[in-house]
């Protein structure tokens, strides 16, 4: 059965520590021309630093970090935070190989929006990298529409990313 549950620190910063390396091996494998430049953002040997930013940067209450499990198994994660008041960014949405086409994805960004609107957000907003097909195609069912970039975080990634946004 698959549960969404809100990530507590530091119980649970090793499983997510282990859910985001998954993720940047996923983007090598799928851009491994921009290996360094991912790099550049996510440095495997700086896992411990990034976890303990994530804690900071989207725990509540201006934001949520999720881990969704299978038969207790962690098997995603997803993050929101405030970009600015009334507006909600969700982050790193990732499920494991093993795990897609199960509506994990789905599941942890349907929840990250419902906890954007019961926080008064009215807008969402999130990027997403080019050959994340599947990642886009989930976006636009669940009614995110491509737009201009909303930030400058990574100009050396530019060119990899669409950006997104929905109202809630």
């Amino acid at each position: 059965m698959l549960k969404i549950e809100r990530a507590t620190f530091p119980k649970d910063a090793q499983v997510v520590a282990d859910l985001f390396l998954g993720y940047i091996d996923f983007l090598f494998k799928r851009s491994p021309e921009e290996r360094e430049n991912i790099l550049k953002k996510y440095d495997p040997e700086k896992i411990d630093d990034l976890v303990e930013g994530f804690a900071k940067d989207h725990g509540r209450p201006n934001g949520e970090l999720l881990i969704a499990y299978l038969d207790g198994k962690p098997i995603g994660c997803g993050m929101m935070r405030e970009m600015e008041p009334g507006i909600a960014e969700i982050q790193r949405v990732f499920v494991t190989t093993d795990a897609r086409g199960l509506g994990a994805g789905k599941a942890i960004t349907l929840a990250l929006m419902d906890r954007a609107r019961k926080d008064g957000k009215t807008i969402v907003r999130l990027d997403t990298g080019r050959a994340l097909v599947e990642a886009s195609g989930l976006y636009e069912a669940l009614g995110f529409e491509e737009r201009s970039p909303y930030h400058q975080d990574t100009p050396y990634l530019d060119h990899l990313i669409r950006y997104y946004e929905r109202p809630l």
